[in-house]
């Protein structure tokens, strides 16, 4: 039943989406990483001193 439905074109269009997201989505991901390192790193720093 879905097979039916689903047609080539549409998983194109979402693919096509996913990849175009793909520069965004990276440099977002490692940011938010980075800031919450830095955080953990400044709390642990200022319980220790």
């Amino acid at each position: 039943m879905l097979a039916d439905i689903v047609t080539s074109a549409m998983l194109q269009g979402v693919l096509n989406e996913i990849t175009s997201l793909l520069p965004i989505i990276i440099p977002v991901t490692i940011s938010f990483i980075a800031i919450r390192k830095g955080i953990s790193f400044l709390i642990g720093t200022l319980r220790g001193a």
